[in-house]
């Protein structure tokens, strides 16, 4: 029996013809024409940002419906990069703004909101009141609106994180998504650091780390906020994984805290990591243990002066010495903001005024006051905002402490380092005041948004597991 071999003839595809191929070819190479052609005129018209815009804006809308616990891990990872320029604004103002619409907007749609628990909402929105008030009577009005807008953009990102952050899970991997931005960020203040040289006993050092901030202080204070932060989710972590990021990433944020020289941020570390031993108690023996260790090798590298450590070592031994330095004005500022409150306690005289009452009374001072804050994070608040706006403040912190404590009581320790981590803040504020760069506010309200979605979700993850209804 003879069989005949048919011919073997390539046609493309199984049911493909050559004719539909040709079309296919010609339809993808038309849409990436006219797609290269809109982002061309993007580009010409927004500038560089316009062709990133038109290609993330979709990316996000659909995250924002179908995971938006994505676009808030988006914008923590925008951190390292917030001092870039867009427009009128910093990258990171907006990505906060499109974050908020993009997870605020479809939860509306679903009327599915979920605004922070009354102990945080209540002082929350006093504080915005009483921001709106005290912005009637600012000496200026752009400043005071500029101010109100930033802090706008901070409240809709809180509401946004608690919205969109529902599950434990969805918060460990936001928390982790900040320790990681925190590394990345110090990266650049790692490599640019230079030589250093000390005047006034350590008082002034010129040639400090400044990374992708303005000055030293606001590198000083994220460092050591988001390193009490990478230490308390090291020390409680459950997977080698996520110990050996925190171990990392903490590396670099102890380094940039070291290369800052920034003694209020120093200050601010050693505040947080005592209170990370008091609020999370299964912290402290290993605490002790890496206090020891860093204790003796910074030890070891002062005895053979290495590296910036005998920079490190002049600046916080010139903390006992601050008078020999003729250009801190500390005091005479707290003198000046005290004066500032006495003639406006209710209200303050608006966001960003210090700086205009302050250098409006130089000639009574006999000094000229060429500052932006009061270098005090309550009298700052005190002075801007009154007595009215402190105490909504206040009311903050303790709210912030009553969710720890419902926290802890669902068995979780996340809202204790992120409080721990905040810590930082207040105390790195007795000193000074480096909020008003946009990066630093986020990240700070990062943290507390992300404290708030910690205690909710644990709240309700326990009250489920008990069969009870929330």
């Amino acid at each position: 029996m003879t069989v005949l071999a048919r011919p073997v003839e390539f046609d493309g595809p199984r049911g493909v013809r050559p004719s539909r191929r040709v079309l296919t070819l010609g339809a993808g190479t038309l849409f990436g024409a006219l797609a290269g052609l809109v982002l061309a005129a993007a580009g010409l018209v927004l500038g560089p940002w316009g062709p990133v815009a038109l290609v993330a804006l979709p990316a996000v809308a659909v995250a924002a419906w179908r995971a938006p616990h994505l676009v808030v891990v988006g914008v923590i990872l925008l951190l390292p990069l917030g001092n870039v320029v867009v427009g009128p604004l910093e990258l990171v103002q907006l990505g906060t703004a499109v974050a908020a619409v993009a997870v605020l907007a479809p939860a509306a749609a679903r009327l599915d909101w979920r605004l922070p628990p009354w102990p945080v909402a209540v002082p929350l929105g006093a504080f915005a009141i009483v921001a709106a008030l005290a912005s009637a009577g600012a000496a200026s009005a752009a400043a005071a609106l500029r101010l109100d807008v930033q802090l706008l953009l901070v409240l809709l990102l809180t509401v946004a994180v608690t919205t969109a952050l529902r599950t434990p899970a969805q918060v460990r991997l936001a928390v982790v998504a900040l320790v990681v931005a925190g590394g990345l960020a110090s990266l650049p203040a790692v490599l640019g650091s230079g030589p250093t040289e000390s005047h006034y006993g350590g008082g002034v050092v010129t040639g400090r780390a400044e990374g992708v901030f303005a000055q030293p202080n606001e590198l000083g204070l994220f460092s050591a906020l988001l390193l009490v932060a990478a230490v308390g989710v090291g020390l409680t972590a459950t997977t080698t994984r996520l110990r050996v990021t925190c171990l990392a990433s903490g590396g670099l944020l102890l380094t940039t805290l070291a290369l800052s020289l920034s003694r209020g941020a120093w200050l601010g570390a050693v505040a947080g990591l005592v209170a990370l031993a008091v609020l999370v108690p299964e912290s402290r023996r290993a605490l002790a243990v890496l206090g020891s260790a860093l204790l003796a090798v910074g030890a070891v590298l002062a005895a053979f002066g290495v590296g910036p450590i005998a920079a490190v070592v002049t600046r916080a031994t010139s903390v006992a010495e601050s008078g020999a330095n003729p250009y801190d004005q500390r005091p005479l500022i707290w003198e000046e903001a005290l004066r500032l409150y006495a003639e406006a306690p209710i209200l303050g005289h608006g966001p960003g005024a210090f700086s205009q009452e302050a250098s409006s009374d130089a000639l009574r001072l006999g000094a000229f006051l060429d500052v932006d804050h009061a270098h005090h994070l309550l009298l700052n608040v005190a002075v801007e905002f009154g007595a009215a706006g402190l105490l909504a403040l206040l009311g903050l912190m303790v709210g912030l402490l009553v969710l720890v404590r419902r926290g802890r009581a669902a068995g979780s320790s996340l809202p204790a380092v992120l409080a721990a981590a905040s810590v930082v803040v207040v105390a790195h504020g007795m000193v000074d005041y480096p909020l008003r760069n946009p990066l630093v506010l986020t990240t700070v309200w990062v943290v507390l948004g992300l404290l708030v979605a910690a205690a909710a979700a644990a709240t309700a993850t326990s009250a489920d597991g008990s069969g009870e209804s929330r």
